[in-house]
C-alpha cells in the first residue's frame, strides 16, 4: 500500500479577520506557535507519507507561499487553483493525477487543523488507510464532540464494522446544528463532529464522482496526468472553468454506500474562529486567553490576540479583541461565528479593500 496526502489549503479564513486576508490567510499564520498551520500538518504526517507522495491544493495567488513554507513537497505537486470550486473537484483532481496502481490510498487533509498528539493521529491515519484499501471504502474521520458546537457539521454512526471497532457505517451526515439539537447530538453519543479528513482509494473516489457528481467526471477527461505535459495548466484551467463547486460531503458521501466513519482518539479543532484560540490549557485562572502584548485587569473569559502594539482591558467579560496594525477587531464571545459578516460587509463596500 503507498499512501498519498492531499492537503487543502486554498481556504480564506474569513472568520479570522483581522488576522486573516486574502494575501495571508489562517493556513499561513503561525497561530498555534511561531509556525504557519500548513507547517505543522506536514510535519504531523512525517514519517508517514514520502516527500515525493505529497500533494498541495491551494489558489493560484497562495501558491508561491505554499511552495515556500513546503520546500519538502514536489513544486509540481502544489496545485494553484485558479478559482476555487469547493472540495469535491480538488479531491478529485487529485486523485485524478494520483491513480498510479491499484496499491494508491489518498489521505486529504485541511491544513488549518490543531490534532494533538501527533502520535495518535500519524497512528490512526495509518489504521484508516489500511482499512479503507482492504474494504474499498472512503474513510472519514468523526472527533466524539465536547461541547453543542453549532459551527461544525455531524455525522451520525451506525453499527462498527466489527465488534470494538472504531470504524462505524455512516447512517447520516447533519448539517451544522442550531444549539438545542447540537446539545442533543452530544447527549446521545452517536453524533461526531465531522473532520473534514477522508481517507480513500483514489480509483474509487473516481469512481464515485462519476456515479452521482458526473459533471466534475467529464471536465476532468481533458486533463492530463503528467503535469510536465504539454498544456497541462490550460487543461487545469478549462477543468476549474467547467466543474461545479460542490463539498465532496453533498456530491459523494451522502449519498455514498461505501463510506465509513472512524471515531477518534485523538483531540481535533479546526479553528474555525477566534473562540478557537481558547483552548482549555491556554487559559488562565479567570478563562482568558491573552496571546502578544495584553494586559487583562478585573477581566474573565476574555480572548485577546495583539500583533503589534498593547492591548489593555478592564473589567471585560465574554468578549474577543483582536489588533493589528491596521485594524481592530471587538466581538462578544458568542457571536465569534460571525466575524465572516464583517468581511462580507467590507467587500460591499468596495472603498475599504485594504482592509480584505
Amino acid at each position: 500500500m503507498r499512501l498519498h496526502a492531499v492537503i487543502l489549503a486554498g481556504g480564506r479564513g474569513e472568520r479570522f479577520w483581522p488576522l486573516s486576508r486574502r494575501a495571508r490567510p489562517k493556513q499561513f499564520l503561525p497561530l498555534l506557535g511561531d509556525r504557519p498551520m500548513l507547517a505543522h500538518t506536514l510535519e504531523r504526517i512525517q514519517g508517514l507519507v514520502d516527500p515525493r507522495d505529497l500533494w498541495i491544493v491551494t489558489s493560484r495567488d497562495l501558491k508561491s507561499q505554499a511552495e515556500s513554507i513546503a520546500p519538502q513537497v514536489p513544486k509540481r505537486q502544489v496545485i494553484g487553483e485558479p478559482v476555487g470550486r469547493n472540495t469535491a473537484p480538488a479531491m478529485a483532481l487529485a486523485s485524478w493525477l494520483i491513480q498510479d496502481g491499484d496499491d494508491s490510498v489518498v489521505a486529504v487533509l485541511p491544513s488549518d487543523h490543531r490534532i494533538e498528539p501527533q502520535d495518535r493521529f500519524r497512528e490512526e491515519l495509518r489504521r484508516a488507510a489500511e482499512t479503507s484499501f482492504s474494504r474499498n471504502a472512503i474513510v472519514t474521520f468523526g472527533v466524539p464532540p465536547t461541547r453543542p458546537e453549532t459551527g461544525y457539521g455531524y455525522i451520525e454512526t451506525g453499527d462498527p464494522i466489527a465488534p470494538g471497532s472504531p470504524f462505524h457505517r455512516v447512517s447520516a451526515f447533519r448539517e451544522k446544528p442550531d444549539a438545542a439539537a447540537a446539545a442533543k447530538y452530544v447527549a446521545d453519543g452517536r453524533h461526531l463532529w465531522n473532520a473534514g479528513m477522508f481517507v480513500f482509494p483514489p480509483r474509487l473516489l473516481l469512481e464515485e464522482i462519476r456515479a452521482h457528481e458526473p459533471r466534475i467526471s467529464a471536465a476532468l477527461e481533458p486533463v492530463p496526468r503528467d503535469l510536465a505535459s504539454r498544456g497541462a495548466e490550460k487543461a487545469i484551467e478549462g477543468f476549474y472553468e467547467k466543474a461545479p463547486s460542490i463539498s465532496i460531503d453533498y456530491a459523494v458521501m451522502e449519498r455514498s454506500k461505501d463510506a465509513l466513519v472512524a471515531r477518534a482518539g485523538f483531540s481535533w479543532d479546526d479553528l474555525g474562529s477566534w473562540e478557537a484560540i481558547g483552548a482549555p490549557g491556554s487559559r488562565d485562572a479567570q478563562g482568558n486567553v491573552a496571546v502578544g502584548k495584553v494586559l487583562l485587569l478585573d477581566s474573565k473569559d476574555v480572548i485577546a490576540f495583539s500583533e503589534g502594539g498593547l492591548v489593555a482591558g478592564v473589567g471585560l467579560h465574554d468578549l474577543i479583541i483582536v489588533r493589528t496594525a491596521d485594524a481592530t477587531l471587538v466581538v462578544r464571545r458568542d457571536r465569534a461565528q460571525d466575524v465572516r459578516a464583517i468581511v462580507e460587509r467590507l467587500k460591499a463596500r468596495g472603498d475599504l479593500d485594504e482592509f480584505l
